[in-house]
Protein backbone atom coordinates (compact mmCIF):
# COMPACT_ATOMS: atom_id res chain seq x y z
CA UNK A 1 0.00 0.00 0.00
CA UNK A 2 2.79 2.41 0.89
CA UNK A 3 4.55 1.67 -2.44
CA UNK A 4 1.39 2.75 -4.27
CA UNK A 5 1.22 5.91 -2.17
CA UNK A 6 4.81 6.81 -3.03
CA UNK A 7 4.18 6.22 -6.74
CA UNK A 8 1.06 8.38 -6.58
CA UNK A 9 3.01 11.08 -4.77
CA UNK A 10 5.78 11.20 -7.37
CA UNK A 11 3.27 11.30 -10.24
CA UNK A 12 1.33 14.06 -8.49
CA UNK A 13 4.47 16.07 -7.78
CA UNK A 14 5.58 15.77 -11.40
CA UNK A 15 2.36 17.47 -12.46
CA UNK A 16 2.31 20.21 -9.82
CA UNK A 17 5.27 22.54 -10.40
CA UNK A 18 6.96 24.50 -8.92
CA UNK A 19 7.90 21.81 -6.36
CA UNK A 20 11.43 20.39 -6.45
CA UNK A 21 12.55 16.97 -5.31
CA UNK A 22 15.67 16.37 -3.23
CA UNK A 23 17.27 12.96 -2.74
CA UNK A 24 19.26 11.86 0.29
CA UNK A 25 19.99 8.93 2.57
CA UNK A 26 18.30 9.14 5.95
CA UNK A 27 18.90 7.17 9.11
CA UNK A 28 15.94 5.17 10.34
CA UNK A 29 14.92 4.42 13.90
CA UNK A 30 14.37 0.80 14.98
CA UNK A 31 10.75 -0.35 15.16
CA UNK A 32 11.27 -2.56 18.22
CA UNK A 33 13.58 -2.09 21.19
CA UNK A 34 15.77 -4.88 22.55
CA UNK A 35 16.28 -4.53 26.28
CA UNK A 36 18.91 -5.34 27.30
CA UNK A 37 20.91 -4.90 24.10
CA UNK A 38 22.70 -8.00 22.78
CA UNK A 39 26.27 -8.56 23.95
CA UNK A 40 26.84 -11.24 21.33
CA UNK A 41 24.53 -12.66 18.65
CA UNK A 42 24.49 -16.24 17.44
CA UNK A 43 23.29 -16.82 13.86
CA UNK A 44 21.95 -20.18 12.73
CA UNK A 45 19.86 -21.70 9.97
CA UNK A 46 16.98 -23.93 11.11
CA UNK A 47 15.55 -24.26 7.59
CA UNK A 48 16.32 -27.75 6.21
CA UNK A 49 16.92 -26.90 2.56
CA UNK A 50 18.05 -30.43 1.62
CA UNK A 51 14.76 -31.92 2.85
CA UNK A 52 12.80 -29.73 0.44
CA UNK A 53 14.38 -31.54 -2.55
CA UNK A 54 14.65 -28.57 -4.89
CA UNK A 55 15.36 -29.15 -8.58
CA UNK A 56 17.58 -27.32 -11.09
CA UNK A 57 20.46 -26.76 -8.65
CA UNK A 58 18.31 -24.56 -6.37
CA UNK A 59 19.36 -26.62 -3.36
CA UNK A 60 23.02 -25.75 -3.81
CA UNK A 61 22.16 -22.12 -4.52
CA UNK A 62 19.88 -21.71 -1.48
CA UNK A 63 22.45 -23.28 0.84
CA UNK A 64 25.08 -20.86 -0.48
CA UNK A 65 22.72 -17.88 -0.23
CA UNK A 66 21.74 -18.79 3.34
CA UNK A 67 25.35 -19.08 4.50
CA UNK A 68 26.20 -15.82 2.74
CA UNK A 69 23.22 -14.12 4.36
CA UNK A 70 24.23 -15.13 7.88
CA UNK A 71 27.81 -14.01 7.27
CA UNK A 72 26.58 -10.66 5.98
CA UNK A 73 24.34 -10.12 9.03
CA UNK A 74 27.22 -10.95 11.39
CA UNK A 75 29.50 -8.41 9.72
CA UNK A 76 26.74 -5.79 9.55
CA UNK A 77 25.83 -5.83 13.25
CA UNK A 78 29.52 -5.71 14.19
CA UNK A 79 30.30 -2.78 11.85
CA UNK A 80 27.16 -0.76 12.55
CA UNK A 81 26.32 -1.66 16.16
CA UNK A 82 29.61 -2.92 17.57
CA UNK A 83 27.97 -6.21 18.51
CA UNK A 84 30.02 -9.35 17.80
CA UNK A 85 28.17 -12.19 16.06
CA UNK A 86 29.08 -15.80 15.36
CA UNK A 87 27.68 -17.98 12.58
CA UNK A 88 26.91 -21.68 12.81
CA UNK A 89 27.35 -22.79 9.22
CA UNK A 90 24.96 -25.15 7.49
CA UNK A 91 21.70 -26.51 8.88
CA UNK A 92 21.03 -26.65 12.63
CA UNK A 93 18.06 -28.69 13.85
CA UNK A 94 16.18 -27.08 16.73
CA UNK A 95 13.04 -29.22 16.45
CA UNK A 96 11.63 -30.53 19.70
CA UNK A 97 12.22 -28.36 22.76
CA UNK A 98 13.39 -25.30 20.82
CA UNK A 99 13.87 -23.03 23.84
CA UNK A 100 16.00 -25.63 25.63
CA UNK A 101 18.14 -26.33 22.54
CA UNK A 102 18.75 -22.63 21.97
CA UNK A 103 19.71 -22.08 25.61
CA UNK A 104 22.35 -24.76 25.24
CA UNK A 105 23.66 -23.23 22.01
CA UNK A 106 23.72 -19.70 23.45
CA UNK A 107 25.64 -20.94 26.46
CA UNK A 108 28.07 -22.92 24.28
CA UNK A 109 28.90 -19.89 22.13
CA UNK A 110 28.72 -17.41 25.04
CA UNK A 111 25.99 -15.41 23.26
CA UNK A 112 23.06 -13.48 24.72
CA UNK A 113 20.80 -13.54 21.64
CA UNK A 114 20.23 -15.63 18.54
CA UNK A 115 18.84 -14.84 15.10
CA UNK A 116 17.39 -18.01 13.60
CA UNK A 117 16.53 -18.34 9.90
CA UNK A 118 13.27 -20.28 9.85
CA UNK A 119 12.49 -20.14 6.12
CA UNK A 120 14.14 -18.93 2.92
CA UNK A 121 12.86 -18.43 -0.62
CA UNK A 122 13.82 -16.37 -3.65
CA UNK A 123 11.67 -16.54 -6.76
CA UNK A 124 10.28 -14.63 -9.73
CA UNK A 125 6.67 -13.44 -9.78
CA UNK A 126 4.86 -12.54 -13.00
CA UNK A 127 3.18 -9.19 -12.37
CA UNK A 128 1.72 -8.22 -15.74
CA UNK A 129 1.31 -9.29 -19.36
CA UNK A 130 1.14 -6.47 -21.90
CA UNK A 131 -0.54 -7.24 -25.22
CA UNK A 132 0.36 -5.10 -28.26
CA UNK A 133 -1.26 -5.47 -31.67
CA UNK A 134 1.14 -4.77 -34.54
CA UNK A 135 0.35 -3.12 -37.87
CA UNK A 136 0.07 -6.61 -39.39
CA UNK A 137 -2.63 -7.50 -36.89
CA UNK A 138 -0.41 -9.94 -35.01
CA UNK A 139 -0.47 -9.61 -31.23
CA UNK A 140 2.70 -9.78 -29.17
CA UNK A 141 2.71 -10.41 -25.46
CA UNK A 142 5.36 -9.28 -22.99
CA UNK A 143 5.40 -10.49 -19.39
CA UNK A 144 6.90 -8.48 -16.52
CA UNK A 145 8.58 -10.13 -13.55
CA UNK A 146 9.49 -9.07 -10.03
CA UNK A 147 12.24 -10.82 -8.10
CA UNK A 148 10.88 -11.67 -4.64
CA UNK A 149 12.44 -12.73 -1.34
CA UNK A 150 10.54 -14.31 1.55
CA UNK A 151 12.70 -14.98 4.60
CA UNK A 152 11.47 -15.99 8.04
CA UNK A 153 13.45 -14.86 11.09
CA UNK A 154 13.17 -15.50 14.82
CA UNK A 155 14.98 -13.47 17.48
CA UNK A 156 15.70 -15.22 20.78
CA UNK A 157 17.24 -14.13 24.05
CA UNK A 158 18.64 -16.56 26.60
CA UNK A 159 15.20 -16.80 28.18
CA UNK A 160 12.57 -16.53 25.46
CA UNK A 161 11.49 -15.93 21.88
CA UNK A 162 11.42 -12.15 21.44
CA UNK A 163 10.05 -11.75 17.91
CA UNK A 164 9.19 -13.93 14.93
CA UNK A 165 8.56 -12.38 11.52
CA UNK A 166 8.69 -13.03 7.81
CA UNK A 167 10.13 -10.27 5.64
CA UNK A 168 8.90 -9.98 2.05
CA UNK A 169 10.83 -7.82 -0.36
CA UNK A 170 10.34 -7.46 -4.10
CA UNK A 171 11.31 -5.24 -7.01
CA UNK A 172 11.02 -5.23 -10.79
CA UNK A 173 13.51 -7.48 -12.53
CA UNK A 174 12.84 -7.96 -16.25
CA UNK A 175 10.47 -8.45 -19.18
CA UNK A 176 10.25 -11.38 -21.58
CA UNK A 177 8.11 -12.42 -24.54
CA UNK A 178 5.18 -14.78 -24.11
CA UNK A 179 4.21 -17.32 -26.75
CA UNK A 180 0.54 -16.92 -27.61
CA UNK A 181 -1.69 -19.23 -25.60
CA UNK A 182 1.08 -20.29 -23.24
CA UNK A 183 2.27 -19.07 -19.88
CA UNK A 184 5.69 -17.44 -19.94
CA UNK A 185 8.37 -19.36 -18.11
CA UNK A 186 9.87 -16.96 -15.61
CA UNK A 187 13.60 -16.24 -15.26
CA UNK A 188 15.71 -18.88 -13.53
CA UNK A 189 16.82 -18.00 -10.01
CA UNK A 190 19.87 -20.22 -10.49
CA UNK A 191 20.93 -18.31 -13.61
CA UNK A 192 20.36 -15.00 -11.79
CA UNK A 193 22.17 -15.96 -8.59
CA UNK A 194 23.78 -12.54 -8.15
CA UNK A 195 20.37 -10.85 -8.26
CA UNK A 196 19.08 -13.46 -5.79
CA UNK A 197 22.04 -12.77 -3.49
CA UNK A 198 21.52 -9.00 -3.65
CA UNK A 199 17.81 -9.32 -2.91
CA UNK A 200 18.43 -11.61 0.07
CA UNK A 201 20.86 -9.02 1.47
CA UNK A 202 18.27 -6.26 1.00
CA UNK A 203 15.78 -8.48 2.82
CA UNK A 204 18.21 -8.94 5.72
CA UNK A 205 18.83 -5.19 5.91
CA UNK A 206 15.08 -4.60 6.10
CA UNK A 207 14.90 -7.15 8.91
CA UNK A 208 17.74 -5.56 10.87
CA UNK A 209 16.07 -2.16 10.54
CA UNK A 210 13.37 -3.49 12.88
CA UNK A 211 15.84 -3.73 15.77
CA UNK A 212 18.78 -1.47 14.92
CA UNK A 213 19.31 1.91 13.31
CA UNK A 214 19.34 1.66 9.53
CA UNK A 215 19.36 3.70 6.35
CA UNK A 216 16.74 4.48 3.73
CA UNK A 217 16.93 6.30 0.41
CA UNK A 218 14.51 9.22 0.36
CA UNK A 219 13.06 11.39 -2.40
CA UNK A 220 11.11 14.31 -0.96
CA UNK A 221 9.31 17.12 -2.78
CA UNK A 222 10.03 20.60 -1.40
CA UNK A 223 7.88 23.70 -1.85
CA UNK A 224 9.94 26.23 -3.81
CA UNK A 225 7.25 28.29 -5.56
CA UNK A 226 5.87 31.73 -4.78
CA UNK A 227 7.12 32.90 -1.40
CA UNK A 228 9.78 30.17 -1.24
CA UNK A 229 12.15 31.45 -3.93
CA UNK A 230 15.02 31.68 -1.43
CA UNK A 231 14.49 28.02 -0.55
CA UNK A 232 14.86 27.11 -4.21
CA UNK A 233 18.04 29.17 -4.55
CA UNK A 234 19.57 27.47 -1.51
CA UNK A 235 18.72 24.00 -2.82
CA UNK A 236 20.36 24.83 -6.15
CA UNK A 237 23.59 25.47 -4.23
CA UNK A 238 23.05 22.35 -2.05
CA UNK A 239 22.92 24.66 0.97
CA UNK A 240 20.27 22.74 2.89
CA UNK A 241 20.87 24.51 6.21
CA UNK A 242 20.15 27.81 4.46
CA UNK A 243 17.03 26.28 2.89
CA UNK A 244 15.90 25.24 6.38
CA UNK A 245 16.49 28.76 7.71
CA UNK A 246 14.44 30.25 4.88
CA UNK A 247 11.60 27.80 5.51
CA UNK A 248 11.56 28.55 9.25
CA UNK A 249 10.78 32.19 8.43
CA UNK A 250 7.24 31.26 7.36
CA UNK A 251 6.10 28.61 9.85
CA UNK A 252 3.91 31.22 11.62
CA UNK A 253 2.70 32.97 8.46
CA UNK A 254 -0.91 34.26 8.65
CA UNK A 255 -1.63 32.24 5.51
CA UNK A 256 -2.14 28.81 7.08
CA UNK A 257 -1.48 26.91 3.86
CA UNK A 258 1.81 28.74 3.39
CA UNK A 259 2.74 28.11 7.02
CA UNK A 260 1.91 24.41 6.57
CA UNK A 261 4.14 24.24 3.49
CA UNK A 262 6.95 25.93 5.41
CA UNK A 263 6.60 23.43 8.26
CA UNK A 264 6.62 20.57 5.78
CA UNK A 265 9.82 21.94 4.19
CA UNK A 266 11.40 22.10 7.63
CA UNK A 267 10.47 18.46 8.20
CA UNK A 268 12.24 17.45 4.99
CA UNK A 269 15.40 19.33 5.90
CA UNK A 270 15.45 17.95 9.45
CA UNK A 271 15.10 14.43 8.06
CA UNK A 272 17.97 15.19 5.69
CA UNK A 273 19.97 16.21 8.80
CA UNK A 274 19.10 12.82 10.38
CA UNK A 275 16.81 14.35 13.02
CA UNK A 276 13.62 12.31 12.51
CA UNK A 277 11.99 13.40 15.77
CA UNK A 278 12.24 17.05 14.70
CA UNK A 279 10.91 16.09 11.27
CA UNK A 280 7.85 14.41 12.80
CA UNK A 281 7.24 17.44 15.05
CA UNK A 282 7.11 19.79 12.06
CA UNK A 283 4.94 17.39 10.05
CA UNK A 284 2.36 17.35 12.83
CA UNK A 285 2.52 21.13 13.07
CA UNK A 286 2.00 21.31 9.30
CA UNK A 287 -1.06 19.05 9.42
CA UNK A 288 -2.53 21.04 12.32
CA UNK A 289 -2.55 24.08 10.03
CA UNK A 290 -3.64 22.59 6.71
CA UNK A 291 -4.42 19.14 5.30
CA UNK A 292 -1.28 18.99 3.19
CA UNK A 293 -0.99 15.81 1.13
CA UNK A 294 2.82 15.85 1.12
CA UNK A 295 2.90 16.04 4.91
CA UNK A 296 0.48 13.11 5.24
CA UNK A 297 2.57 10.96 2.86
CA UNK A 298 5.83 11.81 4.59
CA UNK A 299 4.46 11.17 8.07
CA UNK A 300 3.16 7.77 6.90
CA UNK A 301 6.60 6.85 5.52
CA UNK A 302 8.34 7.79 8.76
CA UNK A 303 5.88 5.72 10.75
CA UNK A 304 6.06 2.57 8.57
Amino acid sequence: MYRLAVLSMLLWVACTAPNRIISFTAKTKPVYSIDPLPQKILLLNANDIVAKKYRDSKEELFISLTDNLMNWISKRVLEKEGIPAEVIKGYTSITGNTDSILKVLLSKYNATHAIVLQSFDVYFDQTNVEVVKGSDGVKSRTASYDIVTDIGYSLYSTSTLLKMMTVNRKKFHSNRSVVSGLLAAGPSVVLHREDARDMSIENAQQYLNNFFSGEANRQRPVFTGKGFEAVSAAITKFEYDAALTESLRFINDPDKEKAAKACYNCAVFFEQKNQPDEAIKYLRQSLSLFNLQEARWMLASLAE
